[in-house]
């Protein structure tokens, strides 16, 4: 499990946080999270669902 610390740097540290991993994260928040925010959503043809009760005639397809 991963613990995030969110108390703040004292004010002489704040100058030396390199902007680059921050430039990173963001990037990849957009590349990653733009195009699953737009995608449209997941539509589920009810009459192929078989749940777990699927024979496996069904799921050999």
């Amino acid at each position: 499990m991963t613990c995030l610390d969110t108390t703040p740097l004292p004010a002489r540290r704040a100058a030396q946080i390199p902007l680059a991993p921050l430039a990173a994260a963001l990037a990849l928040l957009l590349v990653m999270g733009g195009p699953a925010l737009l995608a449209p959503p997941a539509t589920l043809n009810l009459g192929d669902w078989h749940g777990n009760a699927a024979p496996s005639l069904v799921t050999r397809r």
